[in-house]
């Protein structure tokens, strides 16, 4: 039985996709901070953290990469959960809400149905999709917009599924432990280049002269001088092993800074 950190309360998505991956037979560990699951892995208190990481519609989570550069954690592997908000509630009539609650992004998701179907109703951002359902619960004429583990854990009725305005909502979350997994699909870096011109084209040549696929390129600040900058980048990793092991040597001769964060 390994124990697992998420990104908690109980019954939010990053739950739902720890589930996913680990399977119920193990014990899972709701931690309010990304911070403090980078912290209780690096201490040994937990095997793996599970956090998100960038959003099909909302894009990156900025939290879980700054840490990045903070640790030496490694990216173990990573989990897809297809995001499907619903609407939650002690009621069984949606004519008789008065109010919803839920967490901003899954308003902002819901934003067109919530037009749709509830004119004049106030909505009210919460911390979590989690502590919507506790306040769907305990006030009369209310509802919770979340994942369906919220209905379950709350004792809450689904009043309806699948809310959300896009249907091709997916959430990346990464698998973080201090060790690499065994998959090698692709491969995530962070890295800084010389502060001149050309730097980061040289970076780029590398990429082109090796054949190498960069799925997803960013930049964030550095967190130790004003106005420098790290890239990390998601690549798909050559079939060929030589290959990737000669094109990382040549990509840390262009950095000023490097560290390989994983395989999945």
């Amino acid at each position: 039985m390994k124990k697992i950190a998420f990104l908690g309360p109980n019954a939010t998505f990053t739950h739902e996709a720890s589930l996913k991956y680990f399977g119920e037979n193990n014990e899972f560990i709701p931690i309010n901070r990304i911070s403090e699951i980078y912290n209780k892995i690096m201490s040994d208190e937990v095997d793996f953290g599970v956090v998100p990481s960038e959003n099909s519609i909302g894009g990156s989570i900025s939290d879980t990469l700054d840490l990045f550069i903070k640790t030496h954690l490694k990216v173990y592997d990573e989990v897809i959960l297809q995001i499907k908000q619903n609407l939650l509630s002690k009621l069984t009539d949606k004519s008789q809400i008065k109010k919803i609650f839920s967490h901003p992004q899954s308003l902002m998701q819901c934003s067109g149905y919530i037009s749709a179907n509830f004119k004049g109703v106030e909505c009210i951002e919460t911390s979590s999709n989690a502590k919507a359902s506790i306040l769907a619960k305990d006030e009369p004429d209310s509802a919770a917009i979340g994942p369906k583990l919220c209905a379950k854990e709350y004792d809450l009725n689904i009043i309806e599924e699948g809310i959300n305005d896009s249907k091709k909502n997916e959430t990346k979350f990464y698998i973080i432990s201090k060790t690499y997994g065994n998959k090698k699909n692709k491969s995530l870096i962070i890295f800084s280049v010389p502060n001149k011109s050309g730097s980061l084209f040289n970076i780029l040549k590398v990429f082109k002269k090796y054949k190498i696929n960069m799925t997803k390129i960013e930049s964030r600040p550095s967190k130790t001088k004003n106005w420098e900058y790290v890239f990390i980048v998601e690549y798909e990793n050559s079939k060929e092993q030589k290959n990737n092991e000669v094109f990382i040597k040549k990509l840390k001769g262009e950095c000023d800074y490097f560290d390989y964060l994983g395989h999945y």
